[in-house]
This record gives C-alpha cells, sequence and structure tokens, in this order.
C-alpha cells in the first residue's frame, strides 16, 4: 500500500477553523452536528485515498462526536443546576489557535519585511574622543552673544559702501583664531569690539565671529559680558596653549 502524508494542515485545530471558515459558522455557537460531519467526511475521504492520518486527528474525532453526544441529551429540569456548554473548551482553544495563526502571519510578514535591510555593526570612534575639558564656570548665554555680534555687524554695515564685489575669501577662520591667540598673548583680557576698525568687509566680521565661538566651544577662550547689551570680554580658557608648546 502507497500511504501519503498529507501536510495541507496543521493538526485538527487547523481543520477545523477551514471547516468554520468554509461553511460560514459562527464559532461562538458551532452546530456540532454539521461541524462533525464535515469533520468525519474528511476524515472517510483521507482513508479512501489512503493518506496517512496523524493520531490527533482521530483523538479530535473523539472530541467531536462526544461533545455531539452530550448536545443531544435532553436539557435538565428547571429545579436542576444548569450544566456548562460542552462546546466551551472546544471554542477556547479554536479561538485561542486563530490568535496564534494571525499572529503567526503578521510575524512571518515582518520577518520577510526585514530581509530586505542590512544592520550595520557600530563604527568605533574612540580615536575621535577629545581631551579638551570644559570649564562650567566660564559660560554666557549664546542670546547674549549674538546680540553683541549684530551690533558688530550693524556698525559695520552702516560703514560699509553699498557697492557689492564678488572676490574670492581671503581671511579664513584659521587666521582670525590666529589673531585672537596672539592677542591673549600678549593681554590677559581684551575687548570684542577693538578686533575692528568698523570699516572691515562684513565677511571678516563673521569669520572672527564664527573663530570666537570655535574657541569658546574648545575651552581655548571665555567669553564674559558684565552686563546686558554691553561689550564682550575674551579671556585666555582653560586650554588656551594645550598643545601649542
Amino acid at each position: 500500500m502507497y500511504e501519503v502524508k498529507l501536510d495541507a494542515f496543521n493538526g485538527p485545530l487547523d481543520l477545523l477553523l477551514h471547516l468554520i471558515q468554509e461553511f460560514e459558522i459562527d464559532i461562538y455557537d458551532i452546530p456540532m452536528k454539521s461541524l462533525t460531519e464535515q469533520y468525519m467526511q474528511y476524515i472517510h475521504t483521507m482513508k479512501q485515498l489512503e493518506i496517512n492520518i496523524a493520531s490527533e486527528y482521530l483523538v479530535m474525532a473523539s472530541e467531536l462526536l462526544m461533545i455531539k453526544s452530550k448536545m443531544l441529551l435532553p436539557q435538565s429540569e428547571e429545579d436542576e443546576p444548569v450544566e456548562d456548554d460542552p462546546r466551551e473548551d472546544l471554542v477556547g482553544r479554536l479561538i485561542e489557535y486563530q490568535n496564534y495563526k494571525a499572529y503567526t502571519e503578521i510575524l512571518t510578514d515582518k520577518k520577510e519585511e526585514r530581509e530586505h535591510y542590512f544592520s550595520k555593526h557600530p563604527t568605533d570612534l574612540s580615536h575621535l574622543e577629545s581631551n579638551e575639558t570644559w570649564d562650567e564656570n566660564q559660560t554666557i548665554d549664546l542670546t547674549k552673544l549674538i546680540i553683541a555680534y549684530q551690533k558688530v555687524k550693524n556698525r559695520v554695515d552702516y560703514q560699509t559702501p553699498k557697492a557689492v564685489e564678488i572676490h574670492k575669501e581671503t581671511f579664513t577662520i584659521q587666521q582670525a583664531t590666529h589673531v585672537v591667540t596672539e592677542r591673549l598673548a600678549d593681554h590677559d583680557e581684551f575687548n570684542f569690539f577693538s578686533l575692528f576698525h568698523f570699516n572691515e568687509p562684513v565677511e571678516m566680521v563673521v569669520t572672527h565671529f564664527l573663530a570666537i565661538l570655535e574657541m569658546a566651544k574648545s575651552g581655548l577662550i571665555n567669553i564674559e559680558q558684565p552686563k546686558d547689551f554691553e561689550d564682550i570680554q575674551i579671556y585666555r580658557g582653560v586650554n588656551y596653549g594645550v598643545g601649542n608648546g
């Protein structure tokens, strides 16, 4: 005899769900007679086709017949306690299996979607870490610094001719940093506005301002404004001179 193992269903609960969906049966009010007949017809068909039937399918067949038999028993008298619905346990298992099956499909879809992505391992950036220190006591509100910058920029705008010339940048942040560093080499502190004659191009003012921000961030200088809208004082920072000598 040639036997074939049928894997169309993943167990008897899967087969029952298939029958319930195919015949549009209410899972919460299962007509046991109809469902049992459809299930037994499937088992009988498998035997005729000489397909190997797992024992769990036969166990479920026995359970369905038992539930069907209980449903055929006459109902209890009114003065006797009402027995539990014999279908209750089966319905609970079917609903639980149905939920697991739905979750499995969702997870399978997510797995297939995730297979389209490639995860990159973290890059070691420890060699880029800085040993610079920051003096938290020497801080200034960025808003105040921007106001001071705007005051200088406005003065330059008033005294700069309105004719526009396009030319290659000739003054860099490195040069502005050097100017500030050299000024602090001769003075413990100096006035922010003293860096300008107020006839420089706007680009030079901007370059000085960016250089001062970078130096303050690196701890090379400290900046302080005694009162609102007053000038900015520049001091040597905790990292001033580090690595220069």
